[in-house]
Order: structure tokens, then sequence, then C-alpha cells
């Protein structure tokens, strides 16, 4: 009996207890509190008795944890070890809540997770949102180790997120921003690696590889300010935390009486930079590409220019028809422009490799320029390898040069195999794709190469655009090489093989050698002998419905991060009914599970490819087969485009409509599709349909036929 008084009279109790707290404003944290409700909803009472709560903060007039747990909190400055702040009080969501002025944070008891396995609950109010400012932030910076945990209105890449840093990087967005003047509920939830996130009691985000923060470490917390950035300016309320990853019915009763989130899309802005190269510097994506042009970008996403344009003050090479006169005038006639580059980052410096050539000119040549700042100037250096006209004497051949067995001297890209050793891919149609190795010390081919090995093409096949990607965990290296030419009626698309060696032999899925048509004497101009080589990653193609399509796309460089594993396509495409119009794209690429990579239908769009059941993928599909044809269309632009049908995958595991066939989920993510008596591999990815304006999930897989299928869920 006594026991169930206790239990009677325990909200009563809660209720007084909070209420004189509330009528008697602690003086040094602010003046007589405005406007202090103190009726809590029953579900807060609910919740206060739940067994995993550890710490249960509601700002009626203190900075108590009302678990009784831990010690009260204390009002920092504007960096979480500073002092001289002021904490208010005001009307909340419950009861009071705790007003950030934009120049004060709240220091939480250390300690308040210790493992790897716990939630955390909060309401927000913010008046500004500005990038990078948190509201809920825990860990450590030190010297020598910084591993944190942080909840942004704003994050890196323009979205609400649960960001962790920097040992490694980790992003949760929610794909959308809050509003601002708003109240929202804020929850998340780890479970040894497994991440939530929620926004008003609705699932925003679940991966998993969630990085352990608190485990055998005594970290910070804190509310509205961390080590670095601008302090939050809003209301923070009724902050609870867990000791367990608690049920999404804690989550939703906490936020009861919220309102739905609406997705917002992600904020691109494109910029047009032909044949881009990437390389990262620091924190900044860099892109680099024919005619000067050049641009950069934090997220992949929003873009900015830097250079661009054949005109005397381009910043990369400033007077560049006087600064690289000896390369452009080797082609006759001589170059009107610099082609495609790669830049490396050598010997403190920055090594710009560029091809000079004129489409009128049997003759080209790749050359170096270098630079102290990524940006420019660039100052030439010389000449390295040359193209002749046909039967002209070829230094590097040593006899006299021939267009089907020598290569192409364009296109080059400059990287380090795993051996350390600096290797150039290059080439384009002519003798085919080339590999040569350079001198570290000085970026120049080391001696008595020549034009050096063959690794794919020849007898004037459609390849080009070669870029050799070394991945760790397969032990492979990917040759991606886009086949057919570049313009709107030229079917550019993006292929790839692969070899245990960056000399080759490359292979294909079907088992094709890519540098065999000298041997097998193919007659590379016959661009049907081409079609079978090489894995189709993506070429001409519409969504219907989402209005979405791609022309030509192609000459792709590929960005690997290996914090997070994450894995890039960039590239320039044109587009349906646009002529020659053209912007760089980004897609993401994953290994499927025979260790080819396919690439995601839509852009990237800050993504990250999550754990997905059945029912997160049944549905109407828009459908492409990208086949192996390489969709040239001659003097009719995008007269060649693969137009998606529509498909459904049931519930039963069958696929239906325009093709038929059955699927299923082999894993967290990973896909099994077989079509016609064709089985392909792949992925499931939740991703931003820019056209609908909405997320959804999509599929991409690959067969051993050398096919590509994507699927877009209406």
């Amino acid at each position: 009996m006594k026991k169930q008084l206790f239990i009677f009279f325990l909200p009563l109790l809660i209720f007084l207890l909070s209420f004189l707290s509330a009528c008697a404003p602690n003086p040094e944290l602010t003046n007589e509190p405005e406007n202090i409700v103190t009726e809590y909803p029953p579900e807060s009472d609910m919740t206060v008795q739940h067994p995993e709560l550890a710490a249960l903060f509601r700002f009626e007039g203190d900075l108590h944890d009302n678990t009784g747990k831990f010690t009260s909190g204390s009002i920092t400055g504007n960096r979480i070890f500073n002092t001289g702040g002021k904490i208010t009080f005001s009307e909340g969501i419950r009861g009071s809540a705790a007003v950030f002025n934009g120049q004060s944070g709240i220091r939480l008891p250390d300690g308040l997770i210790t493992d790897n396995c716990y939630s955390v609950a909060f309401w927000i109010k913010p008046n500004e949102i500005t990038v990078f400012t948190t509201t809920f932030f825990g860990g450590i910076s030190l010297d020598n180790q910084q591993s944190w945990l942080s909840f942004v209105p704003l994050g890196p890449i323009n979205e609400t997120m649960l960001w962790s840093g920097n040992s490694p990087w980790y992003d949760a967005p929610t794909q959308t921003i809050v509003e601002q003047d708003q109240w929202t509920h804020i929850a998340f939830s780890v479970d040894n690696g497994t991440v939530k996130v929620f926004l008003n009691g609705e699932e925003r985000f679940y991966a998993t590889g969630f990085p352990d923060i608190f485990s055998e470490t005594n970290a910070l917390f804190s509310l509205g300010v961390n080590y670095w950035d601008v302090p939050f300016n809003g209301m923070i309320d009724e902050l609870y935390i867990f000791d367990s990853a608690v049920s999404v019915d804690i989550f939703a009763k906490l936020s009861e009486g919220t309102e739905r989130i609406v997705d917002i899309g992600p904020v691109f802005r494109d910029v047009s930079v032909h044949d881009p190269d990437v390389i990262r510097i620091n924190d900044t994506f860099y892109i680099f590409g024919s005619h000067l042009a050049a641009a950069k970008s934090v997220d992949l996403m929003s873009w900015q220019s830097i250079a661009g344009g054949w005109y005397p003050e381009n910043i990369l090479i400033p007077d560049a028809e006087i600064e690289l006169k000896e390369a452009l005038t080797w082609p006759n006639p001589d170059a009107e422009s610099t082609w495609a580059k790669s830049i490396i980052e050598l010997n403190d410096l920055y090594y710009m490799y560029f091809s000079a050539a004129h489409w009128h000119s049997p003759r080209s040549n790749i050359s170096l320029a270098v630079s102290e700042n990524i940006e420019g100037p660039y100052s030439f250096k010389d000449i390295l390898i040359k193209k002749y006209e046909n039967n002209e004497y070829s230094v590097e051949a040593g006899e006299p040069f021939n267009y089907y067995i020598h290569p192409g001297v364009i296109d080059p890209h400059v990287f380090f195999d795993s051996s350390g050793r600096l290797q150039m891919v290059y080439g384009s149609f002519a003798g085919g794709i080339h590999i040569l190795e350079l001198s570290s010390s000085t970026g120049y081919p080391k001696p008595n190469q020549g034009y050096g090995s063959r690794i794919a093409g020849g007898n004037h096949a459609p390849m080009e655009g070669p870029f050799i990607l070394y991945y760790p965990d397969t032990d492979y290296y990917y040759l991606f090489v886009s086949f057919g030419t570049l313009g709107p009626d030229g079917g550019y698309d993006i292929r790839v093989a692969r070899s245990k060696q960056p000399e080759g032999p490359f292979y294909d899925p079907a088992g094709n050698r890519m540098d065999e048509f000298i041997e097998k004497n193919i007659d590379g101009r016959n661009w049907d002998n081409a079609e079978p080589y090489g894995a189709k990653l993506i070429g001409n193609f519409k969504f219907m419905e989402s209005g979405i399509g791609y022309v030509s796309p192609g000459h792709n460089s590929v960005y690997l991060d290996k914090k997070t594993g994450k894995m890039y396509a960039i590239f320039h495409t044109r587009f349906p009914g646009r002529g020659h119009q053209h912007s760089v794209r980004v897609h993401q690429l994953f290994m499927n599970s025979k260790g080819w990579p396919v690439m995601s239908p839509h852009r990237y769009a800050g993504e990250q490819i999550g754990s997905y059941s059945e029912k997160d993928i049944i549905g109407e599909y828009q459908f492409i087969n990208h086949g192996n044809r390489i969709q040239r269309s001659f003097g009719v632009y995008g007269g060649d485009i693969t137009q998606s049908v529509k498909i459904t995958l049931s519930a039963d595991g069958s696929i239906s409509g325009s093709t038929r066939g059955s699927w299923s989920l082999t894993g967290e993510n990973t896909a099994t599709i077989t079509l016609d008596g064709v089985t392909y591999t792949g992925i499931f990815l939740k991703q931003w349909d820019d056209g609908l304006e909405k997320w959804t999930m999509t599929f991409s897989a690959q067969s051993d036929a050398n096919v590509s299928i994507w699927g877009s869920r209406l």
C-alpha cells in the first residue's frame, strides 16, 4: 500500500519541487524567469521512471539533473572552457527552457555517457542557424586525440545532422534543415555502431559504423558550445540521456504533438569543367579540366568556379598563350587551348600534367607545369611526351609513328601505386591506353620506357580519358575508361576493368582482356567491335517520370575517402535537349559482392548507405538497362537515349512489369536481381531524386556480361 501511495504522489512531488525551484531564481544564472510553465504532461512523468534514464535536465530555473545522479551543469562563455556567459530561462516546451544568447553555453557534468550504447533526446528552438554550431556536444579534444559527436542544426553538408569527428569523420544527415523560431524535437541513439537519428519522432537516418566515442573515455559534455564554433542562439529544453538505445516508442512519446518534418532538397551549385580530375587538399575538393577550367567544393554538391576560359587573366596560368607557347605550338595547327589535366602534390609543389592538342592536328603532347599553390599560378616546365604525324619519326618509340600501335598523347592521370611508384596512365583512340612510370623526384618519365606499356585498346578502338584507382579492400587496380566520343551525338560512356597490377593485364567481368585489339587484329574503327569490352557503368539515359537524364557522360576521375570508405565518380555530362551544354556530376560508387564497382543512379546528395528491410524496397520503379552499346547517333544530338520503363519489386521477391524476374536483399543493403535469366549483383541505396524532389529507394547492379541496371522508386 505504501508503495502504491508513493507512486501515486510521485508526479505531484515532482511538480511541487519544480514549482519551488522555478519560484526561487538562482542569481548566478539569471534574473527572475519569465513566463515559466510547470505543468508536465503524463508521458513526461512516465519517462522519468524509465530504468535506463541516466540524466534529465528540465531547466526549470536551474541546471539541475532531475534524476539526482549527476551534479548540476555550469555556465560557460563562448567556448566549452571559457567563463563569463549568461543563461536565462523563459517559457519552453515543457515548463521553462534554457535561453542561449549566442555568446554562452552550458557545461554539463562529465561522464554522462560512458559506453557505446546510449540515447539522447531534447528540444531546440533556434533564433538563428549558423553552420557547425552545436546544440548537444560530447567528447574530447586534445593535441593528440579528437573524438566527439555534435548535433548541429546546420552541418557541413547543409543539413541538420548528427556529426562526428575526427577519427573518423561520420555524417548522419536528416535530409532537412530545422526551422528557425520553431520547436523541434531532436533524438538519436547509438547501439554499438548502429546509429539512428529522429526529428519530431520520425526516423531520419539509420546506418551502421558510427564510431565508439565514449568507451574508456571521461568525455566532456555541453549544450550550445564546443571548442571551436559559433555558440547557439536560441532555446533548449527537456534534455534526456539514456544508458541504452531506447525504443522508438520513447522518442515518439517525448515528441508527442509535433508536426511531421518536411524534406528539403540538397543544395546544388553546378559548374562546367570538362574532363574533371579531382584532388583533395585538406577538406576541399578541387577539380581541374580542359580550357583552364577549375572549381572547388567542400561537399561535392555545391561547387565554386575558381577559373575558366582561355583568357590572359586566368589565375591558373596567366597569359597562357605566352607561358605555354612551347607546348601549344607542337601541334600543327597550334593548340588553341589546353585539354585534360591531372594534378598531384609532389616535392612540396603542385604538378599539373596537361594535354596540348588541336582537333585538326595529328600532333599532341603531354606537358608539365608547377605551382606552389593549388590554385596557381602554374609555370611551364617541359614537354614530357609527344604524338607525331603518321610515319613521322617518334623519338619516344624510336621508329616512325604508327596511329594504330602508338598512343594518342592526351588525357593524363598521374597517381602513386600501392608500391609507392609514381605512374601516369594516358591515351586516346590510336594505339590505345598506355601507362608510363615517372620519377617521383622530378615528375618526368623514367628513361628508356618509350611510350610505356599498352593496357587497353589499340587499332584505333574508341577509348580515352583513363583513370586508375587502387582499392585496398579488393587489392585490385580499377581502370576507368570512356568509350565513344564526347559530343552530344558521340555516345560517351564510362566503363571499368581491373587488374592486380597497374601495368595490367586488365580484364572486365566477362573475361575480356582490354589490350587484345592488336594481338587479335580487331578493327577498333568499327565501334561495334569495342562494345563487348569493359563493364559499362553509365551511358545515355533518362528517368522518364523524374525528367532526369544524361547524354555522353564521361571522362571521369574517382576519389576514395579512406576514412569513410565512400567512393565518388566525378565526370562531366551533357543533357537531353540541351546540345553541347555540359556540367559536372558526382555519383557514389559501391563495390558489389564480386568486387566490381556499381554507380548510384542519382547524383550525390550527401546520402550514406544504410541498413534496409524488404519493406523499404518493395514498390514501383523506373528501370534502366544500360546495355553495352556505344550510344552514338552522329548528326542527331541525344538520338540514342535509354528511356526508363516501369517495373515492380513485390514483397514475395518477384519482379513484374516491363521485365520479369526476382530480387532479394542479401545483406544490410546488398542486392541480387535476376531478370530474364541474367543475374545482377549490387546494392540498394536511398537517394535524392532531384526531379521528383524526394528521397527514394534506388538500386544499382551489374552482370557478368558487363551490363549495369538501375532502378529508382516512384
